[in-house]
Order: structure tokens, then C-alpha cells, then sequence
């Protein structure tokens, strides 16, 4: 069987799209943009042969969004040049501004198409995708989807690579200092900013306010954008106060890392942005987690990521809720009942829930 894979845009709609590759049998082509650092970093990764078509973000309004939309038929006729010689029997896509033209031009070259929806609210291009798709695989059995693709969806999970799986499993055999917190921030594959900059404050605040803080180690992705301000605040702004008081206190920094199951597995506290890939990881391997979702996230779905699938089995801060977010962190760095009570609620959770979809999607697609 002759399968094509696409994925664009950030390492949420690449990495699950990745593990399902790994685990097609046969020929398969992976198809993926040219615009974003993520198709850089992660196209390394990818297996078997891959191609790149250049498409523009269809966002906003005025210029940009006409862009977009000019860009769309271009990457028609790349796809459909692509597949003269490829001739899929399956186009299945993972979502990203590059997945919508490239099923078209499958479902115009008689291909079956499948399309994945990971988050809990459907984006603009699946929506149209769902339109022509043969069937919609979701993440959320209850994602909010138009009525037309519910007819024709089936719940699979998530897809979580065999990497990931390896690395969290090594590191959680990995022994520590049974009285230091590791606490693993990230703001995804591309990082961000203001979530870099709330945790910083926050860090400062309680630094200062505090007598007395728990052993730290700090795990901080910032992103490529954040790393030198990230870098500089630590250098001039934390060490400094750690050092006047005698804290325990160590962070390790770095803009990206494609390890994010060894992190998430060394880690005692997930902080993160709500989007789905980093939100299926950290339940997958049952670990205590404070989502502060991407505020105006498209229907709200990096706030109902999260809490959906953990239910009160996490904590959920909004980007303004500064106080809130210091409190729940001075909770934590001060007592570690707190985090105890975070690590119970979150086994007890996941215990029953089935997280890794991959085996459903690869059997759906060889059916």
C-alpha cells in the first residue's frame, strides 16, 4: 500500500504524524511545508522519503489571509505533481497549513483521506478537509466538530512515538535526590514568550518573598526567540537572589530539544502551553502539570485540551491570572504535599485511559 503523510507547521501536527510513519509498512512519503522552523528541525526525523511544498498561513484578515488563500492553489499543483509519479492509495493529514491542499490533490487523484484532529475544538483547515474526507480520527471522542465530519469520525487517541516512549521510560529509571523538585517548562516546539516571561516574574517573586524553598532544578525550553532573554533574566535577575540566600537552586536552558519524552520524564512538574501534543505526552506519562494555556487559542482549545482529558487531575492557569499562578507555585516550591496530592490525582486519572492511538490509526489506514 501506497501511503502519503501530512504534516505541518509546529511539532504538535509533525511529531504525531512522525510516529504513525514509523509504524506504516510499505511505501509511504511524508509531505511537509518550507515556512516554519518546525519543518527544519523535526524533517531530520522523518522517515523514509520527504517532500516540501510551500504554502503561506491562511490567518487574520486583509492581506495576509489573501496570501494565504493564493498561495493554496500553487500547492495543488506541487501535490498533484508530487503524486504523478508517488500514485498514493491513502493521504491521510495531521493538520497544518500545508495538509489541506495536499488531501485535496489526493482525494483528485482517487486516493482514500484521512484527516487527524488532535485538539478539542477543529481548526479551519480540517474543517474544509472533513468536507471531502472519508473519515475523521480524533484525539477527544468529544471534540467539538462540525455535525457533517462527526458522522464520519472515529476516535483513536493520540499518537505517541516509540522515541518518546524510550526516553521517558529511561528516565524515569534514573535515580535522584529524593528532595529536589525538577520542574520541566516548555512552550512547545517554537517556545513563548510570555509564558517564559510569567514563570521568570513569578520565579523572582517568590525567590524574594521566601525564607525558605525546596531543593529546584529547572528544565527551561524557551524557545529560539526566548533563549538569550530567557538566559540573561536567570544570569542577572535569579542567581543572584538564590546565591544571597543560600537556596539549592540549578537550571538547565536551551531553545529547543527534540528529548522531550527524557524531560518530561526526569520531571516532578510539567509547565506548558494546552496544546494537544505536549498535553497527550505529559498524560501519558502521568506527571503533575500547571497548563497555562495560549491565550485566544482558536476556539479556546488549549484551555479545553487540558481539561478535557485530566479533568481536576491537573491545574489550568490563564495567561492574566498572574497571582493565582504565584500562589500555586510558592504552594509548590515551599510544600511538597502539594505536589504528592498533584501526583495522586494524576495516576488515578490516566489509570483506565488508553492515551497512544497509533496501532488504531495504522489499522484504520490499512483497512
Amino acid at each position: 500500500m501506497r501511503v502519503c503523510i501530512v504534516a505541518g507547521g509546529t511539532g504538535g501536527h509533525i511529531v504525531p504524524a512522525i510516529a504513525v510513519a514509523e509504524k506504516i509498512q510499505g511505501e509511504k512519503l511524508f509531505i511537509t511545508g518550507r515556512s516554519r522552523k518546525a519543518e527544519e528541525k523535526f524533517s531530520k526525523q522523518i522517515p523514509g522519503e520527504v517532500k516540501f511544498i510551500d504554502v503561506k498561513p491562511i490567518v487574520g484578515k486583509g492581506l495576509s489571509a489573501v496570501r494565504g488563500f493564493i498561495s493554496v492553489i500553487p500547492a495543488i499543483k506541487q501535490a498533484l505533481e508530487i503524486f504523478r509519479n508517488f500514485k498514493p492509495e491513502v493521504v491521510i493529514g495531521f493538520g497544518g497549513y500545508v495538509s489541506g491542499p495536499v488531501l485535496l490533490a489526493g482525494k483528485l487523484r482517487g486516493a482514500k483521506v484521512f484527516v487527524f484532529e488532535q485538539n478539542s475544538f477543529m481548526g479551519f483547515a480540517n474543517k474544509i478537509s472533513s468536507l471531502f474526507a472519508d473519515k475523521v480520527l480524533l484525539s477527544f471522542p468529544d471534540a467539538e466538530i462540525p455535525s457533517f465530519a462527526r458522522k464520519k469520525s472515529v476516535y483513536v487517541g493520540f499518537p505517541i512515538r516509540d522515541k518518546f516512549k524510550a526516553e521517558l521510560s529511561s528516565a524515569m529509571r534514573s535515580g535522584k535526590d529524593g528532595e529536589l523538585i525538577n520542574i520541566f517548562i516548555t512552550g512547545g516546539s517554537q517556545g513563548a514568550l510570555s509564558l517564559n516571561l510569567l514563570f521568570l516574574e513569578t520565579l523572582k517573586k517568590i525567590i524574594i518573598s521566601s525564607k525558605e524553598i525546596q531543593k529546584i532544578k529547572i528544565f527551561h525550553q524557551t524557545g529560539d526567540i526566548s533563549y538569550s532573554l530567557v538566559k540573561e533574566f536567570y544570569e542577572r535577575e535569579i542567581f543572584p537572589l538564590v546565591n544571597k540566600k543560600g537556596f539549592s537552586f540549578d537550571v538547565e536552558i536551551f531553545p529547543f530539544t527534540d528529548k522531550i519524552g527524557y524531560f518530561i520524564g526526569v520531571a516532578d512538574l510539567v509547565i506548558s502551553r494546552g496544546g494537544a501534543g505536549t498535553v497527550f505526552e505529559v498524560a501519558y506519562a502521568k506527571k503533575p502539570a500547571v497548563f497555562i494555556p495560549l491565550p485566544k487559542s482558536i476556539g479556546d482549545h488549549q484551555f479545553k485540551n487540558p481539561l478535557k482529558l485530566f479533568k481536576d487531575a491537573c491545574i489550568i492557569v490563564r495567561q492574566e491570572e498572574k497571582g493565582r499562578f504565584e500562589i500555586i507555585m510558592s504552594e509548590i516550591l515551599k510544600n511538597s504535599v502539594m505536589l504528592e496530592e498533584m501526583k495522586k490525582r494524576v495516576e488515578s486519572e490516566m489509570r483506565n485511559i488508553q492515551i497512544d492511538g497509533t496501532e488504531k490509526i495504522v489499522d484504520i489506514v490499512k483497512s
